[in-house]
């Protein structure tokens, strides 16, 4: 147990840090505290704060800096999260209170938002919409023998990609085609509709075209993009910022673990739909051991689970960030809400 004392040390000690990244003196400590005892006292509290692993000696200098012990106990003990300040309610009307066509603009706006009101890097996941039915399809005749296939869902995404005819077909040619898919599997789930085209489909379509095949494979390559799990990200290169390690292999393959849409909802989603702090190596990969994370999980009701996560230094600034990240997912969730019904 610590003092009421060694709590105010503790905490103070952790801000300073925070702020400089430098480490704190007992002299500091004093005047920033006001106590009525000495330096001496001061530094037998700080060794008493070391020996009982929440505070640690830099090599260079005679103060102390907290350890990830330290800050687990400040982020559990000690903590007094923030309220809304002017700086975030200004954020927050930057992204929400502007119109958005889809729900990967606004959670794009959303993380670059956060980025920048941070300084650190920032990751969301959208809700995984489990019943996304085809809503319709188009083929829209570009330059020369380029064409544009589009894709429109239930939940609003539009996905799209351009491709050249094959030799000798003209778009004619495709539009029985179109109608086709427009007729019989619209309204239809597309994860059943991407079954359907490795089974029976290709077959059903070979009297409509001579080459069925080239086509379908493009209809599937744009629908399957269409449901993709995506990360999207805020803040790359502040990551260059605050890393401890600026080797750019190591970098890169934060990068990547941090872009891979499973490995995220599996570092993310344990926070079962609260915030969740995660210090040094209490984070689940080797990667992440020198950085905090916080992250958070939000539910958009007949939708699913999405989540929003911010990294950064151990010595991040945690109220202030745990503050930005649940305001922002419970607003994210509300806008989701409105936007499908």
């Amino acid at each position: 147990m610590l003092t009421d004392r060694q709590k105010l040390i503790l905490a103070a000690i952790i801000r300073d840090y925070v702020q400089s990244g430098k480490a704190v003196g007992s002299k500091h400590l004093l005047s920033e505290l006001d106590l009525t005892v000495s330096t001496a006292t001061i530094r037998n509290e700080m060794a008493a704060l070391e020996d009982g692993g929440l505070l640690q000696k830099e090599h260079t200098s005679s103060g102390r800096v907290p350890s990830q012990r330290g800050y687990r106990y400040y982020v559990d003990e000690l903590l007094h999260e923030p309220r809304l300040n002017q700086e975030l309610e200004l954020a927050l009307n930057h992204v929400f209170e502007r119109n958005f066509q889809q729900v990967d603009d606004l959670i794009d706006r959303m993380v670059h938002e956060i980025a920048k009101l941070t300084g650190l890097t920032v990751f969301a996941l959208k809700p995984e919409v489990l019943d996304v039915r085809l809503s319709g399809f188009r083929l829209v005749p570009l330059n020369g023998n380029q064409v544009m296939a589009i894709v429109v869902n239930s939940d609003g995404q539009v996905t799209s990609q351009s491709f050249q005819l094959p030799a000798g077909t003209e778009l004619d040619e495709l539009d029985s085609m179109v109608q086709y898919i427009n007729q019989t599997l619209v309204n239809q789930p597309v994860r059943d509709i991407l079954k359907t085209l490795s089974g029976d489909l290709p077959l059903k379509m070979e009297r409509m075209i001579r080459t069925p095949m080239a086509f379908l494979q493009l209809f599937g390559d744009v629908l399957a993009r269409s449901i993709r799990d995506l990360v999207f990200t805020g803040g790359r290169l502040n990551l260059l910022d605050f890393s401890p390690d600026k080797s750019l292999s190591n970098i890169k393959q934060l990068y990547q673990l941090l872009e891979n849409p499973q490995a995220m909802r599996k570092i993310i989603t344990n926070a079962n739909e609260g915030v969740m702090i995660q210090i040094g190596d209490e984070n689940s990969f080797d990667l992440l051991a020198p950085y905090s994370m916080i992250s958070a999980t939000y539910r958009v009701p007949q939708l699913g689970m999405g989540a929003l996560a911010v990294l950064g230094p151990t010595n991040m600034p945690y109220g202030d960030i745990i503050t930005i990240v649940d305001t922002f997912r419970q607003a994210l969730a509300q806008q989701i809400f409105a936007y499908y019904h």
